[in-house]
């Protein structure tokens, strides 16, 4: 009961979410559904390998055809409403979801929010009218997921380290945390890392017109395969840094370009952002110094005065 009325209070606000900006958070999860009109023997192996784009850097989990079918979903579909698209959230556990289908001879392509069911990306492209559909399906529906790939503002997301319990832990007197890659290129040591807050209007689409800002800056430490440890340079507030905190490597902005699609016609990327005043990590520790002092000292003298009496 407590679930139902959940989801019909947040179909209620929906219509206030989708006017204010919203902060744009990691997603894992997505459920890819069958191309919609496509009845052509390639739109099963188009699905299959739409699926295997989404799940080849190991940062996205893709519900799997039996799971669908369980859950009584796994159909084709066109645009959703933002409604549909939260009750296919809720039942696939999924946040994000994808639709992709024929239309007057185009391919059209949505991707989802599935907690707020706002569009986070949406492209389409032309058939060529002189070959086949079914010969067409397969290329064009994976160059729209590379498309979408890369319309994703960050390659990276923070992780709470396993031995020190915690994401920020102390080496030597500086700050680290650990940061999952899962990038196609290797990230370099010493290369530049930048966390980020992304916030943005979700209408009508959320993705290419997302206000970024920095809110810290480190340095790859070490590389351990998708694994990274970055040293914490500067930051608004060493706080910001949470586990699921989205990160971006700037030098390999241009190399996913070209890996995922060099004549990509849905290119998102707007390269604009802001730093917030970073400050160095030091000075957060200055900072700290004086109210650890007072507190020392006020436990000094409540013990004397005990001892005293």
């Amino acid at each position: 009961m407590m679930k139902v009325f959940t989801l019909l209070l947040t179909l209620l606000v929906l219509p206030q979410i989708l006017l204010a900006d919203v902060e744009h958070k990691l997603f894992r999860k997505v459920a890819v559904f069958p191309i919609f009109d496509a009845n052509y023997s390639t739109a099963e192996d188009a699905w299959w390998q739409m699926r295997e784009l989404l799940t080849k850097d190991k940062k996205l989990f893709v519900a799997a055809k039996r799971f669908m079918i369980n859950r009584g979903v796994f159909q084709p579909r066109k645009a959703l409403k933002p409604a549909d698209a939260i009750i296919l959230g809720r039942l696939l556990d999924a946040e994000a979801l994808v639709v992709t289908y024929v239309e007057d001879r185009n391919l059209k392509m949505k991707v989802y929010e599935g907690e707020n069911g706002f569009l986070l990306w949406e492209a389409e492209s032309q058939f060529h009218p002189a070959i086949p559909m079914s010969d067409q399906l397969i290329k064009l529906s994976t160059k729209m997921i590379s498309d979408f790939l890369e319309s994703i503002p960050y390659q990276g997301y923070t992780e709470k380290n396993e031995s020190a319990e915690k994401v920020l832990y102390e080496k030597g007197g500086k700050k680290f945390t650990d940061v999952f890659s899962g990038g196609r290129s290797p990230v370099q040591k010493g290369d530049l890392v930048q966390w980020l807050s992304l916030k943005g209007n979700p209408s009508p689409v959320l993705f290419g017109q997302l206000k970024e800002k920095v809110i810290a800056e480190g340095v790859v430490a070490e590389v351990n395969g998708d694994h990274l440890v970055v040293e914490v340079k500067t930051a608004t507030d060493l706080d910001d840094i949470a586990e699921n905190t989205l990160v971006r490597f700037p030098s390999e902005l241009s190399k996913l370009r070209d890996l995922y699609s060099k004549e990509s016609t849905a290119n998102n990327w707007n390269g604009d952002y802001f730093k917030n005043e970073l400050k160095p990590v030091a000075e957060f520790q200055k900072d700290h110094q004086p109210a650890a002092t007072g507190i020392a000292f006020f436990i000094n003298v409540v013990a004397f005065v005990l001892l005293a009496f």
